[in-house]
């Protein structure tokens, strides 16, 4: 085994310590100990994750300004948007689930699609992009924090539960909510993070090889 600590990288299975090689777009490396994928290389992966992380920030917007369900009882009409279903929980005094909702069906969500968008938009066009590396641990660290999913089925239940008492309406903030856990599920498929990582790694070494 030869090379500089850059060049080495260890099987995550087996931990196995290796020689990193090039590898072709859609070719796999594999570990020759373990034999798991150690990774691999896709086709305009960037490119996607800069398309699907522009997607899920314009569907964020809707899916956070307009009614995800309106309710009907006794002449009365009501229409909730997931803030105001955390507001809601708050004011009935369940502070910790309030804050749950905001932390991970609002907050965390958005910052990871700002993040993407900020790792792809600056290694597709080549910018400065001095906080990437601080950009991709911030986003490893946030996936699987986003909890949308989990939000989406909390209102489905719900309507299973009003609709025999209530008439209800599902609202665009509905419709625009299931469209950014599908980009958001699908820009977790497309995020290569051995890609970036090299990608980022280029980038240093060029740049430190022009300071010279």
């Amino acid at each position: 085994m030869h090379g500089t600590p850059e060049q080495l990288i260890a099987c995550h299975e087996c931990d196995l310590l290796m020689t990193r090689v090039a590898n072709k777009p859609n070719e796999d490396v594999i570990c020759p100990r373990c034999h798991a994928r150690i990774f691999y290389t896709s086709i305009n992966s960037i490119e996607r994750l800069l398309a699907l992380s522009v997607a899920g920030l314009i569907l964020f917007i809707p899916a956070n300004i307009f009614p995800i369900l309106s309710l009907q009882v006794f002449g009365q009409s009501q229409s909730e948007i997931i803030l105001q279903s955390a507001l809601s929980l708050f004011d009935g005094g369940l502070v910790l689930v309030a804050l749950l909702i905001l932390l991970f069906a609002i907050v965390v969500p958005l910052f990871q699609q700002v993040i993407l968008f900020y790792i792809s938009f600056t290694l597709h066009y080549r910018r400065e992009g001095r906080l990437l590396r601080q950009a991709m641990h911030a986003y490893q660290h946030l996936r699987g924090w986003g909890m949308l999913e989990i939000f989406m089925l909390g209102v489905l239940i719900s309507i299973i539960k009003l609709k025999d008492i209530a008439d209800l309406h599902i609202g665009l903030g509905l419709y625009s909510l299931a469209a950014l856990i599908v980009v958001t599920t699908l820009s977790s498929v497309f995020f290569n993070p051995h890609q970036i990582w090299h990608q980022i790694d280029l980038r240093r070494q060029k740049r430190a090889t022009d300071d010279r």
